[in-house]
């Protein structure tokens, strides 16, 4: 059947269950033993419909940003539960800026006064290797800082410092004598997300967060590799969350720094 009367089809069959009151879901048969599957909750709660505020910036940002509205309300609701710790935000990973505004526009909205750091080469991915099932390195390179500053100042947000360059490598030393709250690490590949790590989890105070938007992502099998790695550690809660967010929550001290 040629794939036209297959779109069309199954446009047909989907405003027939909408006329019922249903949502047709299409899902991707993978390989067996692959260990993925298209993942469909069959919860209903959907906060974001009714906050005010996040539906205001997220159309604003949504054509900024390849993160879901489900997963930026979640970057929305954990920016906020972090006003009551001490540090700076930072993500790496900024594309085109419209997460990294979401994190800042809510922490102004919440009252943290510590800047909100974004982090990108504007080159697009580095660091990909053998442990990355898709990333060949240069993807999403379609961005700019000037495209990031453009959404800053449409949010008017006075907030928010970018750093253009490899992250740690190239523009850690801008912070190094900063201690950290919040980190949301979108970098898609195993070794760039392992150095982040390396470098920010010493600095990360205690309730401190790091969010890893790729990890229930089947085009990210390295960010996935890493965060179970990381499990089992006594320093930390790792929370899988099926709208492919992983959330590692700091629970001890750092010997190094006492954070």
């Amino acid at each position: 059947m040629p794939a036209l009367n297959v779109i069309m089809i199954i446009s047909i069959l989907k405003k027939l269950a909408e006329l019922f009151g249903f949502s047709l879901i299409i899902t991707k048969k993978f390989q067996k033993g692959a260990g993925y599957e298209q993942v469909s909750p069959f919860a209903f709660y959907a906060p974001w419909l009714t906050d005010r505020q996040f539906r205001n910036v997220y159309e604003v940002i949504k054509d900024y940003t390849l993160v879901d509205k489900y997963r930026c309300y979640e970057l929305w609701q954990l920016v906020s539960q972090t006003a009551g710790l001490k540090g700076a935000l930072i993500e790496i990973g900024v594309w085109k800026g419209g997460s990294g505004a979401l994190i800042a526009q809510q922490a102004k909205l919440v009252g943290i006064s510590d800047t909100v750091y974004l982090c990108d080469t504007f080159t697009g991915v580095v660091k990909a290797g053998k442990k990355d099932s898709v990333y060949k390195g240069g993807e999403h390179a379609d961005a700019s800082e000037k495209t990031v500053n453009e959404l800053l100042n449409k949010l008017k947000l006075k907030n928010s410092k970018i750093l253009t360059g490899v992250f740690p490598e190239g523009t850690s030393k801008l912070v190094k004598d900063k201690i950290f709250r919040f980190c949301h690490i979108d970098v898609d590949v195993y070794q760039s997300a392992k150095d982040i790590m390396d470098w920010i989890w010493p600095k990360l105070v205690v309730g401190g967060m790091v969010v890893f938007d790729d990890y229930g992502f089947r085009a990210c099998a390295g960010i996935t590799r890493l965060v179970n790695e990381e499990r089992g550690k006594q320093d930390r809660l790792i929370i899988h969350n099926l709208n492919g967010h992983a959330v590692m929550i700091k629970t001890k001290k750092s010997a190094s720094n006492k954070l």
